[in-house]
């Protein structure tokens, strides 16, 4: 019967210990319902609008709340806090407790002078409460503790750097999507007058005015104006695509944004040029990473020095036992303990030298990491001139184009000039005017990049106006390949209030309204 409980006993325990052990199975199935679980609850918390446009900094704002990504990094800086706990417990006692039930086989005799004795008994039992206090390990402990709290801080600034990189690439999403919004409307705009040419021209070689091949030539520059109309309505797609995914937004999730031009920043003086240098060196987070790498690397020298003295600790047990023979089953020890490895064979000594190497290494990485980034800083600041350049350049070319519109459509209203003439020249405007936006958000954009790499808000650009007209959303297009889908297209496309573009007016309707 005794024998049948303890067999139950067992399988009790068995069984209880498999169930603790078995760990909770992680199912394909399941994680895609708790992912889209997630996505839902996310959108319905954000509570987004279509059409109440999302501003820049609203923008920024849903990115460090809501980034997956940025939420990852956050929770693993946690665990560096329980590694700072870990290595502050070696300063505190270590205690432990035992208890044995065991029973020998046979009886533990003893054959002295022909008498035989038994020097223990079968069953026996015994507790051990123990404790070892750490007294003088050289620094050892306080050197590995100083580590642990450098790696928490090191991981809290690369969280930081985190931080300011998703903000950086939330403002270049952003910056480029409202470019490319306002892109596609110019582009629509120059494919509307390449299509008004290209019927100029069919009437003119119907009348015998005009040669075919001049007629193929702009139906040429009217396919080349649908591909770019189409490449950009593409890029606007991919960009809001890019833009979402940095926000952690669902796939799917409608919203728009102020695509209205925002101010340009004034242009770099190079006075200003060693003032960033000098903010970048002394507040990017990467070289404070690195600091705080030489501390654990000279940190880890010491460790390892203090493996050549000897280790004291002091002891302190209780002791007790079951041996019907002794008269004090029970006592306490106490004592101190003094251990040392005895340079583990040589390998000490060269673990040392090891770490000596190693510190040097991060001296020297430190200098790399700080031309690196004053190198960062000064292409960053070389982008700004090169946009700025560009956008001097493209607005000379606007202006130009401008004029000499002005000028053709005055003498296409004497009738000195064919409406070829001035369609072609209105479709050269729209396309410097669509050039100009683009080196206008390369500038922008630039400026962004260089404020990320010098950690420096002396000269952040204006945001956008969050005023203005709100862009229609865009629907999903198929590809069109060839001129046959342009008429759908065009349909399709959410509609352009031309008379916002007065160079239209006079060429298409002199003297009355133009149409949508």
């Amino acid at each position: 019967m005794r024998n049948a409980r303890v067999a139950a006993f067992l399988t009790a325990a068995a069984l209880v210990s498999l169930a603790g052990c078995r760990s909770a199975q992680v199912r394909r199935s399941d994680e895609i319902a708790r992912f889209k679980k997630e996505m839902q609850v996310r959108t319905a918390a954000l509570e987004v609008d279509p059409a109440v446009p999302l501003t820049m900094e609203r923008c920024v704002e849903i990115a460090l709340q809501n980034s997956l990504d940025y939420r990852v990094s956050k929770l693993r800086e946690k665990l560096q806090d329980e590694q700072v706990r870990i290595a502050f417990s070696d300063f505190l006692p270590k205690p432990g407790a035992s208890y044995a039930a065991t029973r020998r086989s046979n009886e533990a005799l003893l054959n002295q002078g022909g008498v035989t004795l038994e020097t223990e008994d079968r069953n026996q039992q015994s507790f051990n409460v123990q404790a070892v206090l750490p007294i003088l390990d050289w620094g050892s402990t306080y050197y590995a503790y100083q580590n642990a709290k450098d790696r928490r801080l090191q991981e809290r600034l690369a969280v930081q750097r985190a931080g300011q990189t998703l903000v950086r690439d939330v403002r270049v999403a952003y910056a480029r999507l409202a470019s490319l919004q306002r892109q596609e409307r110019l582009a629509r705009v120059g494919l509307f007058a390449a299509r008004e040419l290209l019927r100029t021209a069919q009437s003119l070689e119907r009348e015998g005015l005009g040669a075919h091949a001049e007629t193929a030539s702009v139906e040429a520059s009217l396919a080349q104006a649908a591909l770019q109309w189409s490449t950009i309505r593409r890029g606007v797609e991919q960009t809001r695509l890019a833009l979402a995914q940095l926000m952690s937004f669902p796939a799917g999730t409608a919203f728009s944004i102020v695509d209205m031009a925002p101010l340009a920043p004034p242009l770099l003086a190079p006075a200003d040029i060693p003032a960033l240098e000098e903010s970048a060196l002394g507040a990017r987070p990467e070289l404070l990473i690195q600091d705080r790498e030489r501390r654990i690397a000279a940190n880890t020298v010491r460790k390892q020095f203090a493996q050549f003295l000897p280790r004291v600790d002091g002891a302190g047990s209780y002791d007790w036992l079951s041996q019907s023979g002794l008269v004090n089953p029970g006592f306490f020890r106490f004592g101190v303990l003094v251990t040392h490895s005895l340079l583990s064979g040589g390998e000490d000594i060269w673990r040392y030298r090891l770490d000596r190497k190693a510190a040097t290494v991060e001296e020297e990485r430190a200098l790399l990491l700080s031309l690196a980034i004053l190198y960062d800083v000064d292409f960053r600041v070389l982008q700004v001139y090169t946009a700025y350049d560009a956008v001097v350049t493209r607005e000379a070319v606007v202006r130009s184009q401008q004029e000499a519109l002005k000028q053709i459509i005055s003498l296409y209203l004497q009738g000195f000039e064919t409406g070829i003439d001035a369609a072609r020249s209105l479709a050269e405007m729209y396309l410097a005017r669509l050039q100009l936006d683009q080196v206008q958000t390369d500038y922008q954009v630039a400026w962004y990049e260089l404020q990320a790499a010098a950690l420096s808000e002396a000269e952040k650009p204006a945001p956008p106006s969050e005023t203005g007209a709100v862009p229609p959303p865009l629907p999903v297009y198929q590809p069109a390949p060839s001129l046959d889908t342009l008429r759908k297209m065009l349909e399709l496309a959410p509609p352009i209030d031309l008379r916002q573009f007065p160079e239209l007016q006079e060429l298409l309707n002199p003297g009355g309204n133009v149409p949508k």
